[in-house]
């Protein structure tokens, strides 16, 4: 299977990752910085990563032909939450899930 052979089975995963997104927001900003249950945060971290893995999994031509989408933050925002977690900002985390996911995934989507 080539790359682009590929691309309608990762958007299918990243549209599954962006309806998790939503129920972590959904549950509220309050359950998620909840001092005593970091399930959420905890989410939303492998959703990030799961994201640029995705991402990373695209074709390169496929990536060319959306120039809307910051291809090196998601990378960026992922390598910071995978080699930094202990000290995540949780309203940077916050934002990567409720504002930015959503306009990532709504454009990867409507391909």
């Amino acid at each position: 299977m080539t790359g682009v052979d590929r691309v309608p089975a990762i958007l299918a995963d990243i549209a599954r990752f962006a309806v998790t997104a939503r129920r972590v927001v959904d549950r509220g900003h309050a359950r998620f910085t909840d001092p005593d249950d970091d399930d959420q945060r905890r989410i939303a971290q492998s959703l990030v990563v799961d994201l640029s893995a995705a991402a990373d999994r695209l074709p390169e031509s496929f990536r060319l032909a959306h120039p809307e989408i910051d291809w090196r933050a998601i990378r960026a925002v992922r390598n910071f939450i995978a080699h930094d977690y202990d000290s995540t900002d949780e309203e940077i985390l916050w934002q990567a899930i409720a504002v930015q996911f959503p306009v990532i995934t709504a454009a990867l989507v409507a391909e």
